[in-house]
C-alpha cells in the first residue's frame, strides 16, 4: 500500500500505526515479526549492494516533515527502548519502500 505523509511517499507491504505525532515530527511503528532486514545500498559509494540485519522485531520511522529526513530505528523487541541500530535517510523526491519477501524484508529508496 502506498501512503503519503507530508513529503514522504511510503510503499509498504506491512501494517503500520502512528505512535506519536507532534508539530512536524511523526513516529510510525511497523511490525516485521522477527524477519531479516536487508537495507539496499545500490546507490552507496561505500557498500556494494546491501546491509543485512537478522531477526528484526519491528521498525520505528521517526519522520521530520520540515527537513525531509527520517531516522529508522531497528528494534529487537516490542519495547520502544530496544533499538539496536538506526540510520537516517533523506526521503525528498523519493519513494521509500518496505517490502516483504517471505522471511526477508527489503528496504530501498527509489526516485519519484
Amino acid at each position: 500500500m502506498m501512503i503519503t505523509i507530508g513529503n514522504l511517499a511510503l510503499d509498504t507491504d506491512f501494517e503500520y500505526r502512528i505512535i506519536r505525532e507532534e508539530d512536524n515530527d511523526l513516529d510510525i511503528f511497523i511490525d516485521l515479526n522477527y524477519r531479516s532486514l536487508d537495507v539496499c545500498t545500490k546507490e552507496s559509494e561505500f557498500f556494494n549492494s546491501r546491509i543485512q540485519f537478522p531477526f528484526v522485531r519491528s521498525l520505528i520511522l521517526r519522520i521530520n516533515k520540515d527537513k525531509n529526513t527520517m531516522t529508522i530505528h531497528l528494534m529487537r523487541d516490542i519495547d520502544l527502548f530496544s533499538a539496536f541500530a538506526n540510520f537516517e535517510v533523506d526521503y525528498k523526491d523519493s519513494i521509500f519502500n518496505i517490502k516483504n519477501d517471505n522471511e526477508k524484508v527489503y528496504i530501498s529508496k527509489t526516485l519519484k
